[in-house]
């Protein structure tokens, strides 16, 4: 469907970036009035971009010269352009660069804030805080948005540092099987002095900690839908419960509140009811009484939203209670683009401001099917810059200094592992690494690798043959499939796979490749410390007969099992 595809080489996205944004600048074919408007630090940029030598950079990304003036001409001539990244870039070789490059590519270009381009989103509660200049000590990595890249957690754990994490408390996670570099994730675990993990299943993370705390699926509980990256619009769905927990399990708030109990964090039935009372009476009082309560007590702070589970949350109708900690959230969001929630959820002129943030949270609660929260106008995207001038900063020093130091004859994958793995894709029948019954892969039942004809032939393999990938962490045998879509040199892997599946006798069934087996935990972004995931170097190799058809009995064997056979 398109009309240009840049075959860019494995792990060089960078150097494809920065080739095609010093041609536009060389060329001047940027858009000074939008850079002029709303934009600072251009210059710096421009001589930053200029610097760059295009036809280096372009052959390091396998690039023709012609494809790239081809590719700069149509993004000149287009009336709006959108760029859109996923996690090919995000989790490849220098991800943060990359990340800053394609913003810079939508600035020059001046596709930002207007119909068919870029946009800012609006939200109705943040994702993540702010935390500049932090760093965790035993690794030396930055705190990123009161975040901390879970690729580091066996260095956290495993490194002789006073401050190392001795307790790891893990809900809806499986990092045994998710994050980078299987064994030392596993070895860090297994080092905890406590590790208490929450989830649905007994995933392979659940079985090396001290404590399972059993959850209620997603059908037995309140949940939430967040579809917080959209602009003009973005909506919030949440879904209530259609049947009773399983017994021994419980839905996430009791689990916490019980341990907020145990902690003495939450005051007892006694202490709340007043809040409860006053939240069916009116919710103009509740509020009142709810900030007098959390002045008067500052410890509990810590819980707010159990608080607001215990009370609040009562009131509130289908078993919906768990939706309450969303009030503060709705209050926030209509104080912050009261207009945008106006136009999202109908509001009449008849409702007052202070009332819009009440009316939003019921709406959210009520709407079954989901709701819009807010609805912005394209020309109040600037509202969304937090600078005061609403103006887009250019120049982010340490990318700069990034991009200065990038070398083109380091572009590609070394002698000793001259393969480049993308570990970790979406296809037919599997989606991230949930736990999926293996009798639901008719297609690609062990997650075979992708792999070009003439690799694969100069391997002394066919398609369908079992074969060994080996990086500098592990050895996984795999079976491959032909795939000309594919780069010589590029090889690909889903993740989804890899878990250990119980059968109704109780034996558990490992399905598919455990990709991060062959990751590495230190082969990251230096900055956000995000895992090098599509980008993982290794070699391919031989099985013998016999341990190709011990691969081949287990393949069969699960997948009998799994049919019922």
């Amino acid at each position: 469907m398109a009309d240009l595809h840049l075959a860019v080489r494995p792990g060089a996205d960078t150097f494809l970036l920065g080739a095609l944004l010093a041609t536009l600048v060389r060329s001047d074919r940027i858009d000074h009035a939008f850079i002029q408007e709303h934009t600072i630090g251009f210059a710096e940029v421009r001589q930053a971009l200029l610097n760059i030598p295009v036809e280096e950079w372009a052959a390091a990304a396998d690039i023709s010269i012609a494809d790239l003036e081809r590719c700069a001409a149509m993004i000149v001539a287009a009336k709006a352009m959108v760029v859109r990244v996923e996690l090919g870039i995000q989790q490849g070789i220098n991800s943060t660069l990359n990340s800053y490059l394609e913003k810079l590519l939508i600035m020059l270009s001046g596709n930002f804030g207007r119909k068919g381009t870029n946009q800012l989103h609006s939200w109705l509660q943040p994702l993540w805080g702010n935390s500049p200049n932090q760093t965790f000590a035993p690794t030396g990595d930055a705190i990123i948005g009161g975040l901390l890249p879970p690729n580091i957690f066996p260095e956290a754990v495993l490194k002789d540092h006073p401050d190392r994490l001795r307790c790891a408390w893990i809900d809806s996670s499986n990092p045994a099987n998710t994050a980078a570099n299987t064994e030392a994730v596993e070895r860090a675990l297994r080092s905890l002095d406590l590790c208490v993990v929450v989830d649905v299943a007994m995933t392979e993370t659940a079985r090396l900690a001290h404590y399972v705390l059993p959850a209620s699926s997603q059908f037995e509980k309140t949940e939430f839908t967040l579809f917080n990256f959209e602009f003009p619009t973005n909506y919030f769905h949440v879904r209530a419960g259609v049947l009773p927990p399983l017994a021994g399990t419980l839905p996430e708030p009791e689990i916490y509140t019980r341990l907020a109990i145990a902690l003495g964090l939450l005051p007892g039935d006694n202490v709340l009811a007043p809040l409860r009372e006053a939240a069916r009476r009116s919710r103009a009082e509740f509020a009142v009484a709810f900030r007098a309560f959390i002045a008067e007590n500052p410890s509990i702070g810590a819980v707010p939203a159990l608080v607001l589970y215990h009370t609040l949350g009562q009131t509130l109708p289908d078993g919906t209670a768990a939706a309450a900690p969303l009030w503060s959230a709705a209050l926030a969001c209509a104080k912050r683009s009261p207009q945008a929630v106006r136009r999202a959820i109908g509001a009449s002129d008849e409702v007052a401001d202070h009332q819009l943030g009440d009316l939003l949270f019921d709406t959210i609660v009520a709407t079954r099917q989901g709701t819009a929260v807010t609805r912005h106008d394209y020309d109040e995207v600037w509202s969304l810059i937090s600078h005061s001038d609403r103006k887009v900063r250019l120049v982010v020093p340490q990318m700069l200094e990034w991009l200065a130091r990038l070398d083109p004859q380091a572009a590609g994958a070394p002698k000793e592992f001259p393969f480049m793995l993308a570990a970790g894709g979406r296809r037919m029948f599997n989606a991230n690494q949930i736990f999926r019954d293996p009798a639901w892969r008719r297609e690609d039942p062990d997650g075979a690798m992708l792999i070009n004809s003439s690799d694969l032939s100069e391997l002394g393999a066919k398609d369908g043959d079992w074969i060994a990938v080996e990086s500098v962490v592990g050895r996984l045998v795999v079976r491959c499939k032909v795939d000309d879509a594919m780069r010589n040199g590029q090889l690909a892997l889903p993740h989804g796979y890899g878990q250990a599946y119980p059968t109704s006798d109780g034996e558990r069934l490992i399905n598919g490749p455990r990709i991060n087996l062959l990751t590495e935990s230190g082969n990251r972004d230096p900055i956000a410390g995000t895992p090098y995931h599509k980008n993982v170097a290794v070699r391919l190799a031989l099985v013998s007969a016999h341990e190709a058809a011990a691969y081949q009995s287990q393949s069969e064997r699960i997948h009998m099992r799994a049919a019922g056979q």
